[in-house]
C-alpha cells in the first residue's frame, strides 16, 4: 500500500536548484508586474487603507488597539505590520501598499508549495496563474490594507495541514487549527472560507497515516491535535469578541434577498470576478460600465467560462468518484467546499448591493488553484496549461482594465490622483490659512488625512463614518475649519453643505484650490 509520503510527495523528475526555486520566483515576479499600474500610483490610496496607515503612525507613537479603528470585525495586525515598515522607511503610501502586497506574495508561494507536493511543479505553477493575473476583487485586497494578511493566514492554515504526516503530524495539525482560528480573529470575512479549511485539515488528519500498525491511534492523535489547535484559535476569537471596540458596519443573514442576490451574482458579480465581462469605472460618476470587448476576447471569455465549469465538474467527479491520489482529491474538495460556501454566503447575506460586491465571492478565486488541482493532475502540466489559458487571459484582462484610471487603452499611466500633487498644493494652502481641521466625504477624508500627515486632519462629513473619535473632537473644537470637495468623489457636493451652513447662519468663504472646492468656516 502507498504510504502517506508517497501520496503527498509524488515522484518528480530530478532537477537542480534552478528547477526548485524558478517556478515560485517567476510567480512572484509576474505577480508584481501585474500590479504595476497601482504601484506607480500608490498615492491614490483609498480611505480604508489610509486608516491602516494612520493607525500605524499612532502605533509608533505608543498608541495601541487590538482592533482596527472603527472596525470591530478586523484586528490591528495590518496596522502593526505597517508600523514596523514605517519605522524603517517612514510613513509613505508606497510602503502602505507594499505591506499587503508582501502578504499576497506569501499566500501565492504557500499555495504553490501545497500544490507542488500534490501535482508537481509545473502543474502547481499553472494552477496559481488565476491568482497572479487576478481580478479586481483580489487586487483590491492584495494592494490595499487591511484584509490581505487575514487571507494569507488562512492559506497558512491550509499549508500547515497539508504537511501533516509522520511523527510530527500532530504538531502541523495543531498549528493549522490555531492559524484558522487566528485568521478569523484577524478578519471575520475569513469565516466563509473556514468550512473548506476545516474540512481539508480534517481530511489531512485522517489520511496522514494510511498503513501500518497503530493507525487508529495515530489518526485519533492527529484529529485531537487539530481540535486542540482549533480550541486555542477559538479562544483567541472569544477573547477578541469580549474586547471593547468601536464597531463598524455589521453584516447579517437573510432569506429575503436570495432572489435579488442571485440575479446580482449571475448577471454581474460572478462574470466580473472570472473576467467573463469587463467593467471599467467612470471616474466622473463612479459608475461601472461594460467595456466592449473585441470579438477575439469574447471568444476567449466564452472558452474561459467553459474551462472553469469543466474544471469544477471534474473536481467534483474526482472527489466523489475517488479518482486520483488522495492528496489531489483533498485539494479538490477544499476548493469545491470553499466555492460552495462563498456562493451560499453571498446569496443569504445582507451585504451584496452592487458590482463591487464581487469581493464577497473572492474566495472562489483565492481557492481556485486547489479547485483546479484534479484537472492539473489528470491532464499533466502541458495540457493543463493549454486548457486553463482562456481562464487566465480572461481574468487577467478584466483585472488589468479594472485598474482604471491608472490604465488608459491598456497602458499603465501615472494619474493625477495617483501622484497626488494637487493634494500637496491643497495641504500647503490650508496650513497657510491656519486651517488644521477639515471635513470631506468619507472616501476623501482619511485619504487626505494620511497624505497630509495629519495636518490638516480631515474627518468624514457624516459622523456615522468616523473611524477615530479624537479626530472628530479636534474638528469640533477648532476655531476655523474647511469643508473639502473634489470631482473624484461626486457623492458629496459643496452646494449641499452651503445650504446647511446658510441654515445655521454660519459665515464662510468659498475657494477653488488645485481642483478642490473648499468652504472655509470661522466659528
Amino acid at each position: 500500500m502507498a504510504t502517506a509520503t508517497e501520496v503527498l510527495d509524488p515522484p518528480v523528475r530530478p532537477s537542480g536548484r534552478v528547477g526548485t526555486w524558478l517556478p515560485p520566483l517567476l510567480l512572484v515576479v509576474a505577480s508584481v508586474l501585474a500590479r504595476v499600474p497601482a504601484l506607480v500610483n500608490a498615492r491614490g490610496v483609498n480611505s480604508d487603507a489610509a486608516v491602516v496607515g494612520l493607525q500605524a503612525i499612532h502605533v509608533l507613537h505608543g498608541e495601541w488597539s487590538w482592533f482596527l479603528w472603527g472596525a470591530g470585525y478586523q484586528a490591528s495586525l495590518d496596522a502593526a505590520l505597517v508600523a514596523a515598515a514605517f519605522s524603517v522607511t517612514g510613513p509613505s503610501a508606497l510602503t502602505l501598499m507594499v505591506v499587503p502586497l508582501i502578504g499576497y506574495l506569501v499566500a501565492v508561494v504557500l499555495t504553490y508549495d501545497v500544490l507542488r507536493r500534490a501535482v508537481g511543479r509545473g502543474g502547481a505553477a499553472v494552477a496559481c496563474l488565476p491568482l497572479v493575473f487576478a481580478p479586481q476583487s483580489i487586487n483590491g485586497v492584495a494592494l490595499y490594507a487591511p484584509r490581505q494578511w487575514a487571507i494569507t493566514t488562512t492559506v497558512l492554515a491550509v499549508w500547515l495541514a497539508s504537511r501533516a504526516r509522520g511523527r510530527r503530524a500532530p504538531l502541523w495539525l495543531a498549528g493549522s487549527g490555531f492559524a484558522a482560528g487566528f485568521a478569523v480573529y484577524l478578519d471575520l470575512f475569513t469565516l466563509q472560507m473556514m468550512p473548506a479549511v476545516g474540512g481539508f485539515a480534517l481530511w489531512c488528519a485522517v489520511t496522514a497515516t494510511r498503513s501500518g500498525p497503530g493507525v487508529p491511534r495515530q489518526r485519533a492523535r492527529g484529529v485531537g491535535a487539530l481540535l486542540l489547535g482549533l480550541v486555542a484559535g477559538v479562544a483567541v476569537i472569544a477573547w477578541s469578541r469580549a474586547q471593547p471596540v468601536a464597531d463598524g458596519a455589521k453584516a447579517g443573514l437573510t432569506l429575503d434577498k436570495i432572489g435579488t442576490n442571485w440575479s446580482l451574482m449571475v448577471d454581474q458579480c460572478l462574470p466580473y470576478l472570472l473576467g467573463l465581462r469587463v467593467f471599467v469605472q467612470d471616474p466622473a460618476t463612479l459608475e461601472h460600465h461594460l467595456w466592449p470587448a473585441p470579438w477575439p476576447l469574447q471568444v476567449i471569455q466564452a472558452a474561459a467560462a467553459c474551462t472553469f465549469a469543466v474544471a469544477v465538474c471534474w473536481a467534483a467527479v474526482a472527489v466523489v468518484g475517488r479518482i486520483g491520489p488522495v492528496a489531489v482529491r483533498g485539494l479538490g474538495a477544499l476548493g469545491l467546499i470553499g466555492t460552495a460556501a462563498s456562493v451560499g454566503g453571498f446569496l443569504v447575506s445582507t451585504m451584496p448591493a452592487d458590482l463591487l460586491s464581487a469581493r464577497y465571492l473572492a474566495p472562489i478565486v483565492w481557492l481556485a488553484p486547489f479547485t483546479l488541482a484534479p484537472a492539473a493532475h489528470a491532464l499533466g502540466a502541458r495540457w493543463f496549461a493549454v486548457g486553463i489559458a482562456p481562464l487566465v487571459v480572461a481574468i487577467g484582462v478584466g483585472g488589468w482594465y479594472a485598474y482604471a484610471p491608472y490604465v488608459h487603452d491598456g497602458i499603465p499611466v501615472r494619474d493625477p490622483r495617483g501622484v497626488a500633487q494637487d493634494e500637496v498644493v491643497l495641504a500647503d494652502a490650508l496650513r497657510a490659512q491656519g486651517i488644521h481641521h477639515a471635513a470631506a466625504q468619507y472616501w476623501l477624508a482619511y485619504r487626505l488625512t494620511f497624505l497630509f500627515d495629519e495636518d490638516p486632519v480631515v474627518v468624514p462629513l457624516a459622523v456615522a463614518d468616523d473611524r477615530y473619535r479624537p479626530y472628530r473632537d479636534g474638528f469640533d473644537a477648532a476655531p476655523v475649519v474647511a469643508y473639502v470637495f473634489h470631482p473624484s468623489e461626486p457623492r458629496a457636493t459643496p452646494e449641499a453643505v452651503e445650504t446647511q451652513l446658510a441654515a445655521e447662519g454660519a459665515t464662510y468663504r468659498r475657494e477653488e484650490i488645485a481642483g478642490f472646492t473648499v468652504l472655509v468656516v470661522r466659528r
